[in-house]
């Protein structure tokens, strides 16, 4: 990974970092309290990607019953357009194949086509629509879903 790019599991101490920076990031964020929730569940596990001590870019993913689901990802304004986004997920991805046999799916905005083309060049394919999925501003979603190598017979 470049740029002095670390991903590495993140740490319950770190729910202050991650509200950081769900709040640069989104227009509805979570609160550090609510990310503290996730981390402590059980079934969220998390990552961050660090540059210089600095926690620039995070995602959570919920694993259920062998299936996977990216709740979030997110690099902070500051450092993206750097490949941060495409090595977490990368790490991500990697890390969770053993636990999502069925795979890893996710919703993500039908204008954000950066992060489309993200999702598309890690292996995730579009699997549906959902209409009017979010609402501020009210759009659709499109469902992508991505699998472990070796489980194209799998759930789809």
């Amino acid at each position: 990974m470049g740029h002095g790019v670390v991903v590495r599991e993140a740490a319950a101490e770190q729910q202050e970092a991650l509200a950081a920076l769900e709040a640069s990031s989104f227009d509805v964020p979570w609160s550090a309290d609510a990310i503290r929730a996730l981390l402590d569940d059980g079934l969220t596990r998390a990552w961050v990607a660090v540059v210089a001590g600095a926690v620039v870019g995070a995602a959570l993913v919920r694993v259920v019953a062998g299936e996977g689901e990216l709740l979030r990802i997110a690099v902070h304004p500051s450092a993206r357009r750097q490949g941060i986004a495409h090595a977490l997920l990368g790490v991500v991805l990697s890390a969770s194949a053993d636990a999502c046999p069925l795979g890893i799916h996710l919703e993500v905005r039908a204008s954000n086509v950066a992060a489309r083309h993200l999702y598309a060049r890690q292996g995730f394919i579009d699997h549906g629509r959902r209409r009017d999925y979010y609402q501020a501003p009210k759009e659709d979603a499109i469902l992508m879903h991505w699998r472990p190598a070796g489980t194209r017979g799998a759930r789809g």
